[in-house]
């Protein structure tokens, strides 16, 4: 892949970084004790078909640091011309996240989200400027600042991240954008440097008002298939008709999603607030609109029959029919196919 210049990169991604943005997970094969290799390029191909223009290589889901990179690997060699890759900076240590950073860069991801060690704990916002800048004057990557209130950072400022730090991590060459889920930090962010790099509130329930007040033109990275299927797109053709400036349009199709949005927010919002994501859950509604599925690796927390059929039943409530049966989830559709003799495609 042709490596975009450095200076050249908050240009790029004004450019690039326009649509959704949605995340891939791993996949295993039965027993858990490998990566699936056919069942995380059929998820690749699944992120295009929805019409995304980037997928998130989610590492943070019980593989081993050396699986990780072999996933990523994976992931960009798949989509290569398809679709841009994003794979996160959230392990356990500097150290490693150093080394993902490099090979993140090595095997042709395009941005990295930002994060920091859950045992890091900065004594002052300097300490935390000063990482941030090390790794990203260490690479050409596009950064994207992640100031999420599980870093901890609350008690150097209220909101948990001080605007005025990350207007100063703005400045960067290569912080190309900023994920903020916290609807008035992200206001504040937008308010400072919006200038400077391109600010996004991953809650889909808020994209219009963020998109009308701030120019928002992009939404990531999130399990965005609970609000279409790779024939609806029902998230990527309302936000293109936001940015088209079809208003009346885009906002017929928000409203017609109400009833999987308030499904999907009531389910994700019960873990995501105590610091947890749900994978099987996610994989699950990922599966339910034609991705591969499979259980992630424990810990995790478990899929249950009762969160899993009010999802199903709000997809049918929008038009979608939702894939059966539910035991091929648990194993994968590329692995149910293949133990069937049969193509995945059915």
């Amino acid at each position: 892949m042709e490596r975009i210049k450095k200076a050249e990169l908050k240009q790029w991604a004004r450019e690039k970084m326009k649509g959704v943005e949605n995340c891939t997970f791993p996949s295993f094969l039965p027993g858990l004790a490998e990566l699936d290799e056919d069942g995380i390029r059929w998820d690749v191909n699944m992120a295009v078909k929805h019409g995304f223009f980037s997928t998130l290589a989610v590492t943070e889901c019980g593989l081993s640091f050396e699986e990780a990179k072999k996933f990523l690997q994976i992931v960009t060699d798949e989509a290569k011309g398809k679709i841009l890759v994003s794979t996160t900076l959230l392990f356990d240590s500097f150290e490693k996240n150093w080394e993902m950073l490099k090979y993140a860069e090595e095997v042709g991801c395009h941005l990295v989200l930002f994060g920091y060690p859950p045992s890091f704990y900065p004594k002052s916002e300097e300490e935390i400027y000063k990482i941030t800048r090390e790794m990203c004057d260490a690479t050409n990557l596009g950064i994207v600042l992640y100031p999420s209130p599980q870093f901890n950072f609350e008690r150097l400022h209220p909101s948990g991240f001080n605007p005025k730090l990350l207007a100063r991590m703005a400045e960067f060459d290569n912080a190309v954008a900023i994920k903020v889920g916290e609807a008035g930090l992200a206001a504040d962010c937008a308010r400072l440097f919006g200038d400077k790099v391109l600010v996004s509130n991953p809650s889909e329930r808020f994209l219009p008002m963020m998109h009308k007040a701030y120019g928002q033109q992009w939404i990531g990275a999130g399990c965005y298939e609970v609000y279409q299927s790779p024939q609806t797109r029902g998230l990527v053709n309302y936000f293109n008709l936001l940015m088209e400036g079809k208003e009346d349009e885009a906002m017929e199709i928000y409203w017609s999603l109400a009833i999987v949005r308030n499904m999907f927010e009531a389910q994700h919002m019960q873990t995501v607030m105590l610091g947890l994501y749900h994978w099987n859950m996610q994989k699950y509604y990922q599966w339910l609109v034609g991705g591969n599925g499979g259980y992630v690796r424990q810990p995790c927390m478990k899929l249950l029959q009762h969160d899993m059929e009010p999802f199903k039943f709000a997809l049918s409530m929008i038009g979608i029919e939702p894939r059966q049966p539910d035991e091929e989830f648990y194993i994968g559709r590329v692995n149910y196919a293949k133990l069937r003799g049969v193509s995945p495609e059915e």
